[in-house]
């Protein structure tokens, strides 16, 4: 399958991005999924062992914990961050304004109990 394809429909749509706005979001994309990803498996191994100290009462344990899972959520956070910058970089002005909407109406449709509003 073609990069252009692979992008992200709704953020091409949404954006109007050309074809070859599209395969470089879609390589920017590509290049943070990995990174992501492994990084919320280990920040969601993190909360499942602060869940059971909580449950233990094991209060130190949980103060520990709770230092690790915050640190996994500013690095998650900043790796968001860090490939919204990139995609930005190859937006028009126009774009950008569309892309800051779609940001913002990303952050709202975070609902589940294992997502943070501040991705």
């Amino acid at each position: 399958m073609a990069l252009s394809l692979m992008a992200d429909a709704s953020l091409k749509g949404t954006l109007g991005l050309s074809v070859d706005q599209a395969r470089a979001v879609d390589t920017i994309q590509a290049r943070y999924h990995k990174p992501f990803a492994s990084k919320r498996q280990e920040q969601n191994q993190e909360l499942r062992k602060l869940r059971r100290a909580r449950i233990a009462n094991e209060s130190k344990l949980m103060a520990e914990l709770e230092v690790v899972t915050q640190r996994l959520h500013q690095e998650l956070r900043q790796i968001q961050l860090n490939e919204d910058d990139d995609i930005r970089k190859v937006l028009t002005a126009e774009q950008k304004v569309k892309f800051e909407g779609y940001l913002k109406l990303r952050k709202e449709m975070v609902g589940s109990s294992r997502d943070a509003k501040d991705f």
